[in-house]
């Protein structure tokens, strides 16, 4: 009986062995619907890296599918400089050869010359008409355009519209393509941080270079580049992206354009910057329509709102909203009723982040659009209704009108009107007012205002002087003449304002 006990207990543990082994697949294969099944959920994205049905990386399927609407663009602009021979210059100054020859050497008069300058980058094609997508600052200027297909053919491509603020742009071929050698746009709003992404173009003259990363940040904005787009909103990736990538697609895991890629941190590895695609979408609608982005603008100089702050003007903990610092005359803004010190907590039923995102979802509206904004004034909310300006207007071709430069009577400041070059040069969105161009090393305001710096506010002994003009400065100024007072001057610098208190 004890042996027949023994075999029926080892029996019981063989089978439940055999029936344990059987939930687990021992295979050195490990299939991708193995590991998540139909999981929708945050997990579910590990099927998207392996593709069975290929043997390869969801990776070089992307690349292999993608790789026809990636395009080459090399760019060449002319420009014209003075140039004076190094032989002329040398004998020019020589005494001896005047009395050598008994005349005095004519001074030599610059010759001028003509210079090519060229450019690299990348697009994709998004249309099958030709229509490519790609950087502003990869075409800006250039007198012609040659775009190198997957298939090595080139072609010259003419400009449709650029928009510099975005640093966005549109060029065409004059050829058409299958549906399949075209790039599809995504949705970069629903990109997650970590997700999976593929960048493609040709970084130094490399054409074709696939790199990998995730996605790192979202949201970037007031990132400082030279010669940066004033809205700023990019997806931050540690995809490899280098000199000759701008303009090219960053993909997501299904293939789609979800960015274009656009800039890198130069001292940093693993740091660089995609406009997000969504927004793309809308400035590219209208450069194919109008060849510019028309852009709605308030009226006010907007201003952030640190933590510390938040409860002294009175707002919630879970509220966030930008101050109101000034509004303009003859504005949107003042028509509807705007006042210094108001609280905008939303516009147009969407609660405001921060001032990066207030201004760049303000300027996407359409001129002319009557839009619903809350605030909060004196604690208590209210609504203002406005239909916005044309901010074009702002920046349209005036009458030049020279500022004068006197170091003397501007406390020792070079300073000059904000218009749209200057707005340009020194990437400010700031409509009005007046910005900084130089200091003198003697002035009193030299090591604590800099160049770029935007003048908002003069005090004078209690005595208040709103700067949006250089005349509104010089009669700030000329209430100091004599005096030894100390003043206060108020600027803006990186779209942050702050005080300085000057002793003469």
């Amino acid at each position: 009986m004890k042996i027949i006990k023994n075999l029926i207990i080892a029996g019981v543990f063989l089978l439940l062995g055999v029936l344990l082994t059987a939930k687990f697949d021992y295979t050195d294969k490990v299939s991708a619907s193995g590991i998540t099944g139909s999981s929708t959920g945050p997990s579910s994205g590990v099927q998207d890296i392996y593709d069975t049905g290929y043997g390869h990386s969801r990776f070089a399927v992307i690349a292999r599918d993608v790789m026809p609407a990636v395009v080459n663009i090399k760019t060449e602009r002319s420009f014209e400089y003075n140039y004076t021979s190094p032989f002329d210059r040398f004998f020019e100054s020589d005494p001896f050869f005047d009395n050598f020859f008994g005349v005095p050497r004519q001074q030599q008069q610059p010759k001028t010359r003509k210079q090519i300058q060229k450019g690299e980058g990348s697009g994709f094609i998004y249309t099958t008409d030709g229509f490519i997508m790609t950087n502003n600052h990869v075409v800006e200027k250039a007198d012609k355009i040659i775009v190198r297909l997957n298939t090595g053919d080139e072609l010259e491509a003419k400009i449709i519209g650029t928009d510099p603020e975005t640093d966005l742009a549109v060029i065409k071929v004059d050829k058409k393509f299958d549906d399949n050698k075209i790039a599809k746009l995504g949705d970069s709003d629903e990109l997650w941080v970590g997700d999976w992404v593929v960048a493609i173009g040709s970084p130094y003259s490399l054409e074709k270079t696939v790199t990998v990363g995730v996605v790192s940040a979202k949201d970037r904005a007031g990132i400082g580049l030279q010669n940066g787009p004033v809205f700023q909103d990019f997806i931050q990736t540690d995809a490899a992206i280098n000199p000759g990538n701008s303009g090219g697609p960053l993909l997501n895991i299904k293939g789609e354009v979800i960015g274009i890629n656009a800039a890198v941190n130069a001292v940093a590895q693993g740091i660089g910057f995609a406009i997000p695609v969504n927004m793309a979408k809308k400035i590219s609608e209208n450069l194919m329509t109008d060849g510019k982005v028309k852009r709605a603008y308030l009226g006010i100089m907007p201003k952030e709102i640190n933590p510390a702050e938040k409860e002294v003007l009175g707002l919630k903990e879970n509220q966030e909203g930008v101050l109101v610092a000034t509004v303009e005359k003859d504005t949107p803004a003042e028509d509807a009723g705007f006042k210094a010190d108001d609280i905008i907590i939303e516009m147009d039923g969407k609660k405001i982040r921060n001032l990066e995102q207030f201004r760049f979802d303000l300027a996407a509206y359409s001129p002319g659009k009557k839009i619903d904004f809350k605030i909060l004034r004196d604690g208590k909310e209210k609504n203002i209704s406005v239909k916005l300006g044309d901010r074009s207007s702002l920046t349209a071709d005036k009458p030049e009108v020279k500022t004068e430069k006197e170091s003397e009577d501007l406390l020792g400041l070079s300073v000059k009107n904000i218009d749209g070059e200057t707005k340009k040069k020194y990437n400010i969105s700031i409509d009005n007012g007046v910005i900084v161009t130089d200091i003198d090393d003697k002035s009193v305001l030299s090591g604590k205002l800099q160049e770029g710096d935007v003048i908002d506010k003069v005090i004078v002994s209690g005595e208040h002087f709103q700067i949006a003009k250089v005349d509104d400065l010089r009669k700030a100024v000329s209430k100091l003449k004599g005096r030894k007072d100390n003043f206060i001057v108020k600027f803006i610098r990186n779209g942050v304002k702050d005080y300085v208190l000057v002793k003469p």
